[in-house]
């Protein structure tokens, strides 16, 4: 019953080469390559599901008569293309390459106990067949596969990805070539409502083909959103429409190594098909080296033995004006970005350039700061949740009008 699937052959290979490189195993390496050879019980799932029942009955599925199909009584239909493309998608990934190098798979199958139709049934109103996935997206499902067919149901479309994923890893083949599928039930719902993989296409620019794959491979793991790393110190590949420069001048290359919109739009819509969202990251103050080579004033110059050095910092965090780009920035990125999620990063912020720059020292001074340049750092960010915060409610924080901002002591909220 349990042969392994091909897609995930290339996981344990990854797994085991991981171990110990070209050097000799040692009892506990051997142990587990012992224990990857022995059959699963639950055959090739992965990630196992919540609660599995898997019996010897087996059914044989003729590739050539078989069908994934919109069950009586499923709240979503032809017009849901999520499904519609996923319905394709699997068929290919089960059957696909058999039946297009010509083998007559069918002929192999026996005449009685075949499996011929995969019935989705979708059971909540609200499918969201149309939306995107979100933190709050129903994943759950349960899979029967008996004597009266096999029924995949889900409160929500992306319940019925995930079950597709779980139906496709129970198709396997046995000593005679037939594609065979064992009597089972399963229910599943994640554990976690965040499952995700970052991409830094930043310091190595990934082609969009190559971040299609990533996504693709997640769908098989079940995982659910990409975090975008998308730009940083190294370059600034996100072509931005209100600040073109950004990408001009801060990307490896202006024309070869970009994310225009359309890219992006391409990639959140491949991934929605998949039931993954995408969150993108934009890391300040820090990590912003890019950003200043095309956005004037934005980072803070730094100073040694009280003359500017010609270098730069982190984003000057004391001028009106640079939270007015950050305001039109994340504008722009709420409107591209599906997602209702951005990471802010401020991570690993380099404060040696603020210390060496006496505008900064003095509105240190001034507001009681010290010599604490956590606090600094703090007020940026909270500025910064406050731009996406407004923009989450208006549309528009204004935050160019709202100098309030840069006269308050340590508490922007006051």
């Amino acid at each position: 019953m349990a042969v392994m699937s091909v897609r995930l052959l290339p996981v344990l290979c990854l797994a085991l080469l991981s171990l110990r490189g070209s050097a000799a195993y040692d009892p506990d390496d051997i142990a587990l390559l012992q224990a990857a050879q022995v059959p699963s019980p639950y055959g090739s799932l992965w990630p196992l599901p919540q609660a599995v029942q898997i019996s010897p009955d087996v059914y044989y599925i003729p590739p050539g008569e078989f069908s994934i199909v919109h069950g009586a009584g499923s709240t979503a239909g032809p017009t849901c293309v999520v499904l519609e493309k996923a319905f394709q998608r699997y068929y290919d990934y089960m059957f696909g390459y058999e039946q297009r190098d010509g083998r007559d798979v069918d002929a192999s199958a026996p005449s009685s106990g075949r499996l011929l139709q995969l019935e989705v049934v979708i059971t909540s109103k609200e499918n969201e067949c149309h939306k995107y996935p979100h933190i709050n997206s129903d994943e759950s499902y349960k899979l029967i596969i008996d004597d009266s067919g096999a029924v995949l149901q889900a409160s929500q479309v992306w319940g019925a990805l995930r079950g597709l994923e779980t139906f496709s890893q129970l198709v396997y083949r046995d000593s005679t070539g037939a594609f065979t599928v064992n009597k089972t039930h399963i229910a599943d719902a994640p554990r976690f409502s965040h499952r995700g993989v970052l991409l830094d296409t930043s310091r190595h620019f990934l082609p969009l083909k190559t971040i299609f794959l990533n996504l693709e491979a997640m769908s098989f793991n079940k995982m659910n959103v990409f975090h975008w790393h998308i730009v940083d110190d190294q370059s600034f590949p996100y072509q931005s429409a209100l600040f073109p420069e950004l990408s001009n001048k801060g990307a490896y290359h202006p024309f070869t190594h970009v994310y225009t919109p359309v890219d992006v739009r391409m990639v959140i819509e491949y991934a929605r098909h998949r039931g993954i969202r995408v969150v993108p990251e934009f890391d300040s103050p820090g990590h912003t080296s890019s950003w200043g080579k095309g956005q004037k004033d934005l980072l803070t110059p730094c100073y040694t033995d009280g003359q500017p050095s010609g270098t730069y910092g982190p984003i000057n965090p004391i001028l009106n004006s640079s939270y007015c780009f950050m305001d039109e920035l994340f504008q722009e990125i709420s409107l591209v970005f599906a997602d209702q999620y951005i990471h802010l990063g401020g991570d690993e912020v380099d404060v040696s350039c603020w210390k060496s720059n006496p505008d900064i020292t003095k509105f240190m001074s001034e507001h009681g700061f010290g010599t604490d340049y956590r606090k600094l750092e703090s007020l940026y960010v909270q500025r910064l949740v406050i731009i996406y915060f407004l923009l989450s409610l208006e549309g528009s924080s204004s935050m160019c009008l709202h100098t309030w901002l840069i006269t308050v002591p340590c508490d922007p909220w006051r």
